[in-house]
């Protein structure tokens, strides 16, 4: 006689528990107060990006739906459902390669937030419901990320699309209040949507923007629709056509159980600067030493760049930028740019006409990046700079990591003073300090909606 075997429970079942039955109250103060800063970045991040131009199609494309009003696109009068509203609350965060970078989940604050705070609006959540939906959304996508990043990176998928919807789902999923199979039905709807390919990095397309975003709604709909009793293959992970083979090349996860019991918030990087983080600790660089050296642009011959191989590519590649992302993407114009203006503005990366300056033009060629050598121990993302002037004097200096990454992390007064950047001129002062206030103090704050309503114009 034959006796069934029961089935192997499979890893989307597996993240579902573990994402269902993380408690709020087994999550250390400090990452917490990350996520509170993950936060405050963000909706910085889309009050500034509501006003780029690079994002109105997004924008102008939901508008036009004229969709249920569950919640609220920042700095605008339009309402819209949760879902919509993370997609463009999301792609308006990551529009100036400014947000949130981290080694396995890669950009998650412009997809968790847009879409735990879309969700706790529409249900008329507080503060303390969407801190622990945000942890929870983010151990999953750095756990899988953990898993496939380095995989998926190689074939050249973008984890803010690849991975986020997953993130998404689960901050949707807590929200709502989804069994753990609900949930983990919810991952393998997720993935139909999961793509994103990194082209852009290549030849340039505003289309990188909307992957947060996207990802974002995506996992909104996925647990939504699970709700609502649609399903999925279980095995969408480590399945034959699953995302570990896929998308990642990867056929052994044994290290799931590791990377789930990590605090992975704790590894967040705040970007200082706009661009891609290949660039910035060499940025960091130029402006140390054009300030220290008093070094006018007038009188550099050279600047080499010492990076990782890999980076030499990804972000060393473009000399004259074309659109928003090839300037984000290219060391010469961000390095050309510090040189000239003094500054990274985040507007001047989105601007024709800065990206034809002749001035800029000019000393972005004298940029020549190269693969170097560090010194074991060095993070990945370093670089060495030597700058040489007409005199002949060269100045040089090598640097781990950039200024708010793990190695030179950000503190709250980096990230309250980017937040008042970003807001500035286009919010008043007193809905600044409510922001900042109730940020702060998120695990007390009754109705999300009273956060929302602080980010957009007056008389909305």
């Amino acid at each position: 006689m034959q006796v069934n075997q029961p089935r192997p429970t499979t890893v989307a079942e597996t993240l579902a528990r573990w994402a269902s039955d993380l408690p709020y109250t087994a999550v250390p103060d400090d990452v917490l107060d990350m996520t509170k800063m993950l936060v405050l970045d963000q909706l910085g991040l889309q009050v500034r990006g509501s006003t780029m131009p690079n994002v109105q199609p997004e924008l102008r494309l939901v508008e036009d739906m004229a969709a249920a009003p569950e919640a609220t696109i920042t700095n605008t009068s339009v309402r819209t459902t949760a879902a919509q509203a993370a997609y463009v609350n999301g792609t308006f965060g990551h529009s100036t390669e400014f947000d949130d970078c981290h080694l396995l989940a890669w950009h998650a604050g412009s997809v968790i937030v847009p879409a735990g705070i879309a969700i706790a609006e529409r249900e008329a959540l507080g503060g303390r419901d969407l801190l622990q939906a945000l942890v929870t959304g983010h151990q999953v996508m750095s756990t899988l990320g953990g898993v496939y990043t380095d995989g998926m990176l190689a074939r050249g998928w973008h984890g803010p699309k690849a991975l986020g919807g997953f993130a998404s789902a689960a901050v949707t999923g807590r929200l709502i209040g989804l069994s753990p199979t609900a949930l983990a039905n919810a991952f393998a709807i997720t993935a139909s949507d999961a793509s994103g390919t990194m082209e852009y990095d290549r030849s340039g397309g505003e289309v990188k923007r909307l992957h947060a975003g996207a990802a974002s709604r995506s996992g909104v709909e996925a647990a939504l629709l699970s709700g609502h009793g649609l399903t999925g293959p279980l095995t969408i992970f480590e399945g034959p056509r699953g995302m570990f083979r896929m998308f990642g090349d990867v056929s052994t996860h044994g290290s799931l159980e590791d990377l789930w019991s990590q605090w992975h918030l704790r590894d967040t990087m705040f970007r200082l600067n706009p661009g891609v983080g290949t660039v910035l600790s060499a940025l960091d660089l130029v402006g140390d030493l054009q300030s220290e050296h008093h070094i006018d642009w007038r009188d550099v011959v050279s600047v080499r760049v010492g990076l990782r191989a890999f980076a030499v590519h990804h972000g060393g590649a473009i000399v004259h930028p074309t659109d928003g992302v090839s300037a984000h993407f290219s060391l010469a114009f961000a390095l050309a740019l510090r040189l000239v203006t003094g500054g990274s503005a985040p507007e001047d990366y989105l601007s024709p006409e800065t990206w034809a300056d002749p001035t800029i033009r000019k000393v972005s060629e004298l940029v020549r990046p190269y693969a170097h050598e560090f010194d074991e121990g060095m993070p990945l993302l370093s670089s060495h700079v030597e700058i040489e002037l007409a005199d002949g004097r060269i100045f040089s200096r090598t640097q781990g990591g950039f200024s708010g990454s793990a190695d030179r992390p950000a503190g709250r007064e980096d990230i309250v003073g980017k937040f008042l950047t970003n807001i500035s001129g286009i919010l008043t002062d007193d809905d600044a300090r409510a922001v900042l206030d109730m940020v702060d103090h998120l695990e007390d704050l009754d109705d999300i909606s009273r956060l929302t309503r602080r980010l957009v114009p007056d008389g909305a």
